[in-house]
């Protein structure tokens, strides 16, 4: 269980494993059935994927189900929770989240099928890394193209969206502040491993007084320099080469957020990681005294 606060700013105890997903057992199940193969053809497909189709995979693979349901779900939420005084915050996929704040609706390294179906809604877009399994092409195309909204990420030029009727250059190689409506980013820099150095941009982002620390795919603890002397929410991933509870000393996070687990794109065993890991990795958090949740697609953390 962790604390997050409802529309007025009430707290409320939420499950981070979610009715969504039921028995994450039987979840882990169902995904393990899901071939990387497969999940190329259907992710690829898009929007356009036939709705035939699309029922047809449901029904033989469950898991492909629950990604959808995931999706309808924090739409539907996004949409009817009014944000009064700190953001709200949901788990779509993978390292994909999406906040909202009393004045804008933006996403971190959202990958998902559908992901296009939120760009007329999202105010902006912040993008980790150049890596298939944290952006979609079609989603980035469809915020620079006729929407013309910010992206902000490492390796797109994104120079003509606009903000406010202000020109924002999303594209970055150096540590920089963007302010876009009631929100403060601020990039840094991690290595992805010891051959990708500085290819994953850190985002700490700041709204009505709450930080999200979100370190996409980061293997060195030691480049994890927050302005904040102890961000609200980290989100990380625990299996990337830096060690958990190395992070988390140098992040000193309120709560703690194990993602990038069941990347349904990578092969079981290979660059797939169970909820069962996640835990291990929850577990060694709490052992050295921090707080940490494994949240499932779909669920809200704050």
């Amino acid at each position: 269980m962790i604390v997050a606060a409802g529309a007025a700013g009430a707290m409320a105890a939420l499950d981070c494993r979610g009715a969504l997903c039921g028995d994450r057992d039987a979840l882990q199940r169902e995904i393990d059935m899901v071939t990387p193969t497969v999940w190329d053809m259907y992710y690829k497909a898009g929007v356009g994927l036939a709705p035939a189709e699309a029922a047809r995979l449901r029904a033989e693979l469950p898991a492909l189900g629950r990604v959808e349901d995931a999706f309808d779900k924090v739409v539907d939420e996004v949409m009817t929770t009014e944000v009064c005084d700190r953001p709200a915050v949901w788990f779509v996929y993978n390292m994909g989240f999406i906040v909202k704040t009393p004045k804008t609706l933006f996403a971190i390294d959202l990958h998902h099928r559908r992901a296009e179906e939120l760009a007329p809604i999202l105010d902006f877009a912040l993008i980790t890394h150049n890596h298939g399994d944290h952006f979609t092409e079609r989603f980035y195309n469809a915020m620079n193209g006729a929407q013309r909204k910010t992206v902000i990420s490492n390796f797109k030029d994104n120079y003509g969206a606009h903000f406010g009727g202000r020109c924002i250059g999303g594209y970055t190689r150096a540590e920089k502040t963007f302010e876009l409506g009631d929100v403060t980013i601020r990039t840094t820099y991690t290595d992805h491993n010891k051959y990708l150095v500085d290819f994953t941009t850190v985002f700490e982002i700041e709204s009505c007084g709450f930080t999200i620390y979100h370190t996409g795919d980061c293997a060195n603890a030691a480049k994890l320099k927050p302005k904040c002397a102890s961000p609200d929410l980290w989100m990380f991933h625990p299996y990337c080469g830096m060690k958990a509870v190395e992070g988390a000393k140098a992040v000193n996070p309120k709560l703690a957020v194990v993602a990038h687990l069941n990347e349904l794109g990578h092969a079981k065993n290979r660059w797939r990681w169970t909820w069962a890991q996640g835990d291990a990795a929850k577990a060694k958090l709490e052992e050295a005294g921090f707080r940490a949740v494994v949240p499932v697609w779909g669920d809200r953390i704050a």
